[in-house]
């Protein structure tokens, strides 16, 4: 496991060396302004002469070389702060601050998802805000579609190899977040990528292309023989006009253009920065070499493109658009550079920002693992398993975090968890929910060993009413309860059910409980129920080889209640919530 704070350590004396020498080059810079000030001044008052004048003059070149300089400077203290940043992030994590992230995907957040809401996928302290080291909304989109959707088993083996190496190249992972996170987060590219998969227009018309070529040389040959006395300047002055006239009478054909990629140049900068990263990475599985070949050479076609739109963007000084942008036709000579790079490149683009979208997910589940070097790479199976060794909740610290042995047998098979109120059932169910979902996504998992079949899963844990819909609790339990059922009809399903229908009578709720779980058992769907409804206990004699009792139970030590959660075999003999009411501080009847 890398040590984050060693790291740090190392990072913080390398961005106070950059930041001191930043500091020694912006005084020098001033140092040279105020020498060739100073020597012009005696050059000029006191008639210094030639030396004099020479020092001016070397001051401003070394002033010059010191700006190129001072920039490169801001460029490695940028990225130095950055991996600062990195391992700081990663400290954070260990120590159970990762809730202050700022990306809690909220905007990925479906509240008619199957199980996302019940298993804190997204939102305040959530998997995914724990799990995001991805440095573009590309590299986000695909890490919470892999949590949200189970990957194919053969997908699911190749995120596995690629994640087991990526997990140990600290290297490149702290490379990447740096080249992602230079000036900030990376912008949204749907714009960009709604241009390259855009219709390209039809190239300018020759005639337009070869006056584009021929006005302004002819212009500035104009000028230079006008300043040499050569000629009059008044056919510059009419070939200005006539270069105006073009312009005004194509601008409906190059103003959509410009409104798209316009301005991009420093965003298509960093994106080919990141890109580079990934393309010169040495990888050895298949999908990390086949996701390479997919990008091979972008960076250098991102990197051209941005030079042109960079040479376009000229035109949004004022004066240079009104002066030179005439006389040069320098919308119409970028534009149809920019399309014919369109033209060539067709949808490459998307192909490219989606490689690394796929790299960037592959590399938060590989800091994932880094991380957490104990926790197990799933062994997934044809049909329905779920054996885990000791399995814990990731996003319970490792000193609060208990761990426990659980097993179902195989499709149709039910883990029936009762205990008393606060002792762990909950827990336990979110804890098996995420390990599946995890290992869905070509993760590892919260356990020492954990044997998977592949599975849809499915939940039913949080509820709520909803009065602008008029939906009320119960009701909006049973539509999930539905869904549940549905979903078991057509494919394979692990389901996790907390404290089923109980917001009816206790008759009604038993007869519906039973119902709904042979229903699942029956359509070879796999899971686990939690519930206070200790009737439920017949189904292991209705239901036998199909249905297994556990429990989780509290002890009372000097009047006071504590929990171990741990899983014991067998149903729950006893109750709390009597002792909770007394405990806050409510009246209660002895029986």
């Amino acid at each position: 496991m890398l040590d984050y704070e060693k790291l740090l350590e190392l990072r913080s004396k390398e961005l106070a060396s950059i930041r001191s020498r930043y500091d020694r080059i912006a005084w020098s810079r001033l140092a040279t302004v105020a020498l060739s000030c100073t020597l012009v001044v005696v050059a000029w008052r006191f008639d210094g002469g030639r030396i004099a004048w020479l020092g001016a003059l070397g001051s401003a070149l070394a002033f010059l070389a010191l700006v190129f300089v001072h920039a490169r400077l801001a460029r490695l203290r940028s990225n130095a702060e950055a991996a600062v940043a990195w391992c700081q992030r990663g400290i954070d994590r260990a120590r159970g601050r990762w809730g202050a992230f700022p990306d809690r995907g909220d905007r990925f957040a479906d509240d008619d998802h199957p199980y996302a809401l019940d298993l804190d996928v997204f939102g305040p302290s959530s998997l995914f805000q724990y799990l995001n080291d991805t440095r573009t909304a590309l590299g986000a989109r695909s890490l919470a579609s892999w949590l949200t959707k189970a990957a194919s088993a053969s997908e699911i083996a190749q995120r596995q190899s690629a994640v087991r190496e990526l997990s140990s190249r600290h290297d490149l992972r702290e490379e990447l977040f740096v080249a992602g996170s230079h000036q900030g987060p990376l912008p949204d590219p749907d714009p960009l990528l709604r241009w390259t998969l855009g219709k390209p227009q039809a190239p300018v018309a020759l005639g337009w292309r070869v006056w584009a070529w021929l006005s302004p040389t002819a212009l500035i040959a104009v000028l230079i023989g006008s300043s040499l006395g050569t000629n009059p300047s008044w056919p510059a002055v009419v070939l200005f006009v006539l270069n105006a006239a073009v312009l005004a009478l194509l601008r409906k054909r190059l103003e959509p253009l410009i409104e798209a990629i316009g301005r991009r140049a420093e965003e298509l900068d960093r994106y080919g920065v990141v890109l580079g990263v990934f393309e010169r990475a040495r990888v050895e599985s298949p999908v990390l070499r086949d996701l390479q070949q997919h990008c091979a050479g972008a960076s250098r076609q991102i990197a051209r493109l941005s030079r042109l739109v960079g040479w376009l963007d000229a035109r949004q000084n004022g004066a240079f658009r009104a002066i030179f942008g005439p006389a040069l036709l320098w919308d119409l000579h970028w534009s149809a550079a920019i399309e014919a790079w369109q033209r060539r490149e067709g949808d490459a683009p998307h192909r490219w920002l989606a490689s690394l979208a796929t790299f960037e997910a592959l590399v938060s589940l590989a800091s994932f693992a880094a991380e957490h070097p104990s926790y197990a790479m799933p062994e997934l199976r044809d049909t329905l398993a779920f054996e885990a060794e000791g399995l814990g909740h990731p996003l319970i610290d490792d000193p609060k975090r208990v761990v426990n042995d659980v097993v179902l047998t195989g499709p149709g098979s039910v883990l029936l968890v009762t205990g008393s109120n606060m002792s762990g059932k909950s827990t336990l169910l979110r804890s098996m929910g995420t390990a599946a979902v995890l290992a869905m996504a070509g993760a590892p998992v919260c356990a020492r060993k954990l044997v998977i079949g592949h599975c849809a899963v499915r939940t039913s844990m949080r509820v709520s009413d909803s009065l602008r819909d008029g939906v009320s609790r119960f009701y909006a339990e049973l539509l999930k309860l539905k869904r549940v059922v549905e979903s078991s009809a057509s494919e394979p399903v692990f389901f996790l059910l907390d404290e089923v229908l109980h917001g009816t009578n206790s008759r009604e709720r038993h007869i519906g409980a039973r119902s709904i779980l042979r229903t699942l058992a029956a359509r070879s769907a796999m899971g686990a129920v939690s519930t206070h409804d200790l009737a439920l206990a017949d189904l292991e004699q209705t239901l036998p080889g199909q249905v297994r009792m556990v429990h989780f139970q509290e002890q009372v030590v000097e009047g006071n209640m504590t929990f171990d959660y741990k899983l014991r075999e067998g149903i729950v003999t006893s109750g709390n919530a009597l002792r909770w009411m007394r405990h806050v501080g409510l009246e209660v009847d002895e029986p």
